[in-house]
């Protein structure tokens, strides 16, 4: 595989010849910890036939098996030691990433989630702190240089927790991490404060929990720009009902210095919209909102998650608030919808685009606190396309005097099924319209669009196409891996 490095203009990825690289990642957090071997493979062939192209894995996470246990029963670190990994436990990491690059998937992985870091959990309950200031440049070599030579690797520090929690600051901690990874990886000495181009070699985040009491869910929350390891955010939107990740994502798209940005924990599908007290389940449409409106507000890429999956439920584990088994929940409607959503930006580069709230007429008007009315619209830079995401539907006027166009071809996209519609709300592989413009005209034109149907549930997608702009028809079905296998479950191991 080609390893990624991040793109001139510091807002995507892309691979070593330039190209644009597609980032549909899922969260299978405990997969080391709870996932037999042949069921790794299974998993990774369906997430492979749904477009996922990354896989969000932590090497050491300590929220579903406090002991930190492969299937195997092989703990992860010898005495609770982290200066002794045990190489038992550590060899079914190393199949699990052989896999994942056998299928093509590129993997951020977590060296260790941030409850190991700071002692608790979200149940209240304290522990041992097994990363410290004395251990973790040591442990971040070690796996640093375990995993140098792989190419699909891009490293996160952090794992839902703040870097100062419980007004304890932590940041020394992970700042020494990053610097033993550097060492590891590229064997050269980098100091976290210390601009080095050799930085840009190593991919790094920091992922954070969403902060109930100060709204702050940011890679950059507790960072400075002074951490010349952090390479690209990690916003995590979380799981209320009320959360605009919009607004969340073009926080940091607007920042000075800056860096690509993707929501890389959204609501999951079936999550609890509250907790402790559940009145609600997250659906398949909150996975399209977060989504849609992330990858049009300028997100590089998206991430799923599933409640069941993230954590790998087997069958017996199965309850009022995890429902489904991992294996049941891999057909979720919101995971086949991804599909779509792969499918999209396919023939829809969003790296070429740019967020352009500013065409939506309509939504300037439009009472900006209900949630389930904001259209979010992005456009190609020189004006050849723009999509705009309504996720109830409806009216929208655009200004169209910034596209370069004499013909607008109009496209209705339902990103629950994947396909196209006329305004009349008839399946079509054609424009649902086509509008001549006068040349004299554009730098005044407005348009009124009007979706198939509307009301809750009721999403699409608007791509406002240019005559002059060579694409396929947006969104056509693609293959990503081969028929399913037919092998026997053995499902997950549960301790």
């Amino acid at each position: 595989m080609t390893s990624l490095k991040i793109s001139d203009n510091r807002r995507y990825f892309v691979d070593q010849d330039g190209k644009p690289f597609i980032w549909l990642a899922d969260t299978c957090w405990t997969m080391p910890q709870r996932l037999k071997w042949d069921d790794v493979d299974y998993y990774m062939q369906k997430r492979k036939q749904q477009g996922f192209t990354v896989l969000q894995i932590v090497a050491l996470d300590p929220e579903q098996d406090k002991e930190i246990r492969n299937p195997a029963g092989d703990k992860a670190l010898l005495d609770n030691d982290l200066s002794r990994p045990n190489e038992l436990y550590f060899k079914y990491l190393d199949y699990i990433l052989d896999k994942a690059e056998s299928y093509g998937f590129h993997v951020l992985l977590l060296p260790v989630w941030g409850e190991l870091v700071v002692g608790h959990n979200w149940m209240g309950e304290f522990s041992d702190n097994i990363v410290t200031e004395e251990n973790a440049y040591a442990y971040g070599r070690w796996i640093g240089e375990r995993y140098r030579d792989r190419s699909n690797i891009i490293w996160c520090l952090g794992g839902d927790r703040m870097p100062v929690h419980l007004e304890t600051d932590y940041r020394n901690v992970w700042r020494l991490m990053a610097e033993g990874i550097a060492k590891g990886v590229l064997d050269c000495d980098l100091k976290y404060n210390v601009f080095d181009e050799r930085w840009k070699k190593l991919l790094i985040t920091y992922h954070a929990c969403h902060e109930a009491e100060t709204g702050e869910c940011s890679t950059m929350s507790y960072w400075t720009d002074e951490e010349k390891w952090i390479s690209f955010i990690m916003v995590q939107s979380g799981h209320g009902t009320e959360v605009k990740n919009y607004n969340l994502i073009e926080k940091e798209y607007g920042r000075e210095n800056c860096m690509p940005v993707f929501d890389g924990e959204p609501a999951y599908e079936m999550m609890p919209t509250s907790w402790p007290v559940i009145t609600d389940f997250h659906g398949d449409w909150m996975v399209r909102k977060r989504a849609y409106w992330s990858l049009f507000a300028g997100s590089f890429g998206h991430t799923y998650g599933h409640s069941s999956v993230w954590c790998m439920i087997s069958e017996k584990e199965r309850d009022a608030v995890r429902k489904y088994s991992w294996f049941e929940a891999l057909a979720q409607p919101g995971a086949m919808q991804m599909k779509h959503l792969r499918d999209f930006m396919e023939t829809i580069d969003l790296s070429i685009c740019v967020p352009s709230q500013e065409i939506l007429l309509n939504q300037m008007e439009r009472d900006q606190d209900l949630l389930d009315e904001h259209r979010q619209a992005c456009m190609e830079r020189n004006g050849l396309f723009a999509c705009v995401y309504l996720p109830s539907g409806g009216e929208e006027r655009i200004d169209i005097s910034r596209l370069d166009a004499d013909i607008l071809k109009i496209w209705w996209f339902c990103p629950k099924d994947g396909r196209y519609y006329t305004a009349g709300g008839e399946e079509t592989q054609e424009p649902a319209q086509t509008v001549s413009l006068e040349a004299g005209h554009l730098n005044q034109g407005r348009i009124l669009i009007k979706s198939p149907s509307r009301g809750s549930e009721h999403d699409w997608v608007c791509i406002l196409q240019s005559n002059k702009a060579e694409m396929d028809i947006p969104g056509m079905p693609r293959e990503y891996g081969e028929t399913e296998s037919k092998n026997e479950l053995k499902k997950v191991f549960a301790w």
